[in-house]
């Protein structure tokens, strides 16, 4: 089995979500000789996450992606990552965004510690695909560069162009010198697609959502567990060839 040296990961409803399933994954991880860097990649801010790491038995990462995709930071020195900022931020108007989900019939602005200059959130339960559809056109003829990624069939989730968690993993990829077959990626819902989809080893955890479930791929390890158990089994089946033996 090919090495892992990096390991990226989703927070809520992946490695969150059972404590004693979390526990044992810390255990296991800090036991580990030589393990992956590990980067984790939220719809939160660096913020929230912090708080989480604080709180919680997750383990100290190299690295956060914050708002799906749309910042950077090393950690622990909380460095942004000026070059992938620089490179996703032109052409993306917030309030104009704003204004448009205003006006897009079911959409419902997240409140303001949810929102920043490049992600605009919005909760739309259950949305129609032609709706979605018709609110990428509507950006787009406002002249708006936005990629817009609906999760959960509910959290809706504007950023610029080209932005995800799996297009932030990449460019944090590069930046280290590690290859795309190094990079092994956990996720359970639709902001996670795109972690799935950059030619890394993927896990999805058995309590995903079906956007993650219905994936059918030789590079995308399917969990028998939930949450942090099935993130170990993965971890386990990637690097150790070990598949669904992970511990209780």
């Amino acid at each position: 089995m090919a090495r892992v040296d990096l390991f990226v990961t989703d927070l809520d409803g992946t490695l969150l979500g059972d404590d004693a399933a979390l526990a044992a994954f810390a255990a296991w991880w800090s036991a580990r000789r030589g393990r992956p860097r590990l980067v984790y990649a939220s719809g939160r801010f660096r913020e929230s996450v912090l708080a989480s790491i604080e709180t919680t038995r997750l383990p100290v990462p190299d690295a956060i992606i914050g708002g799906v995709g749309t910042a950077i930071h090393e950690h622990p020195c909380g460095r942004l990552v000026e070059s992938w900022r620089g490179q996703i931020a032109a052409g993306f108007d917030a309030a104009r965004v704003r204004r448009i989900l205003a006006e897009s019939a079911g959409a419902t602005l997240q409140p303001e510690e949810f929102q920043s200059d490049l992600k605009i959130s919005a909760y739309w339960h259950d949305a129609a695909p032609d709706a979605l559809a018709a609110l990428e056109q509507s950006l787009a003829q406002q002249g708006v560069r936005a990629n817009v990624i609906y999760s959960s069939r509910r959290d809706l989730d504007v950023v610029p162009a080209g932005v995800s968690k799996g297009a932030a993993a990449a460019h944090l990829a590069a930046q280290w010198g590690i290859a795309a077959e190094a990079v092994a990626a956990a996720g359970d819902s639709g902001n996670d697609l795109s972690l799935f989809q950059q030619g890394f080893r993927g896990i999805v955890v058995a309590n995903a959502h079906e956007e993650l479930k219905r994936l059918d791929d030789p590079r995308v390890y399917h969990a028998r567990r939930s949450y942090a158990a099935g993130v170990l089994e993965g971890l386990r089946f990637w690097i150790e060839g070990a598949a669904g033996d992970a511990p209780d």
